[in-house]
């Protein structure tokens, strides 16, 4: 009977010594030897172009009228030359100028400004302000900008020249950018029929 006794602590002995080894941890294993390498993905598609952003536009202070019309009489046109070096063959082969007349009256001590993109005609004043280009070439260091006013009914000009006050380019290299229209299909953007302020955000242009 003794003897049993003694067997059965010998068991439990060696059982709670095998429970304590093992929970004891182990060694590290080695590690194992590096997997294959990955297929390089595939090359994504291109995206478009957008569109052009301040950094490619240029535009001119707010530039008042030259005119000199001495006294005006019998005068049924004037004109002044706003320089622009910027403008060259390339500009108008490939980009878009535009030019802005601001006229500030005022109202009541308040500052009343209205611009409008030229031509312009004013119907009730029978004058039209318009302007022409003159590209830096070979034979012309400079480029410039013809501005112009004309009597529409061949009348005197010389009281209205100063209508409009100021003046202001913006120059858009390289074409007008290519847009999606509600179709899906590409359109190109017409800038002549936006207004300033419609030209002023899309640029990001400054006063």
């Amino acid at each position: 009977m003794k003897a049993k006794k003694k067997l059965v602590r010998l068991l439990m002995v060696l059982m709670i010594s095998a429970s304590i080894f093992s929970c004891s941890d182990g060694e590290d294993g080695a590690i194992g030897p590096a997997g294959p390498a990955g297929v390089d993905g595939t090359d994504g598609v291109d995206g478009q172009d957008g569109v052009p952003g301040t950094a490619n536009v240029i535009y001119s202070e707010w530039i008042d009228n030259g005119f000199e019309l001495g006294d005006g009489l019998g005068v049924s046109s004037a004109s002044f030359v706003i320089e622009s070096p910027e403008i060259t063959e390339k500009v108008l082969e490939q980009g878009v100028v535009l030019v802005f007349g601001r006229r500030l009256t005022t109202v009541a001590e308040e500052v009343e400004i209205d611009i409008y993109q030229l031509p312009y005609n004013f119907y009730n004043l029978n004058l039209q302000y318009r302007h022409r280009i003159e590209p830096q070439t070979g034979d012309k260091a400079i480029g410039g900008i013809v501005i112009e006013v004309v009597s529409t009914d061949g009348t005197t000009v010389s009281g209205a020249v100063t209508l409009i006050q100021q003046y202001r380019y913006v120059i858009i290299p390289g074409g007008a950018p290519v847009a999606p229209s509600s179709s899906g299909k590409s359109s190109s953007v017409d800038y002549s029929k936006m207004s300033y302020e419609e030209i002023k955000a899309q640029f990001n242009i400054s006063e």
